[in-house]
């Protein structure tokens, strides 16, 4: 929960940078934290307003929690003064496979709003960035790594020797330790999470 706020800047600067909107907004309000707006080709049409809340997964919320977020997240795109045209609710998370759907209460298998989407990051990378989840998250530890050393922590864990083993086997059979058993390759360990 403490990394949203990375993800939002850094969706937030992709969007700039990929120059595919008429204005990014960091909104700064509880609910949302950014608008985008889409002009559409026919131009004689009010453009698309984006309510983007950005969110590290789709368990950050529990069950309960998601009709009052969707409810507090359209009421910031209803009550927005400066909207012209359409909008539709986001609710980016950026570290789950898939693409996107709609939140539905199971009781009565109605959307919660046909307004707002749930979008994982096979879907919300590439829509503000223009570049898949793989690439921005190589791009992101690919500056990481040129900006800090990457040398091992050191750290006093009891971690039962039967988890440790069994955590090895399966790195091991992905392909992601070497030889003696390290983490070797930072862009394999990014592969592996993104895919």
């Amino acid at each position: 929960m403490n990394s949203g706020w990375r993800y939002q800047y850094l969706v937030i600067d992709c969007a700039i940078h990929s120059r595919r909107f008429k204005s990014i907004s960091d909104l700064g309000a509880v609910e949302a934290d950014f608008n985008v707006i889409i002009p559409f080709k026919d131009h004689a049409k009010e453009p698309l307003n984006l309510y983007v809340s950005v969110k590290n997964r789709s368990n950050t919320m529990g069950g309960q929690d998601w009709p009052k977020a969707i409810q507090a997240l359209e009421t910031v795109a209803k009550t927005d003064k400066n909207r012209t045209g359409p909008y539709c609710c986001i609710f980016g998370v950026a570290m789950e496979k898939g693409n996107r759907y709609i939140k539905y209460e199971k009781k009565t298998n109605t959307a919660y709003s046909v307004n707002t989407e749930v979008w994982l990051s096979d879907f919300f990378w590439p829509f503000f960035t223009n570049y898949s989840y793989k690439e921005v998250m190589t791009a992101v530890l690919n500056v990481l790594m040129s900006k800090y050393s990457l040398s091992p922590l050191a750290t006093q864990l009891n971690v039962p020797e039967r988890l440790l083993d069994s955590f090895q086997q399966c790195c091991t059979q992905a392909g992601l330790v070497n030889k003696s058993g390290y983490f070797h390759d930072p862009h394999k360990l990014v592969s592996f999470f993104c895919n």
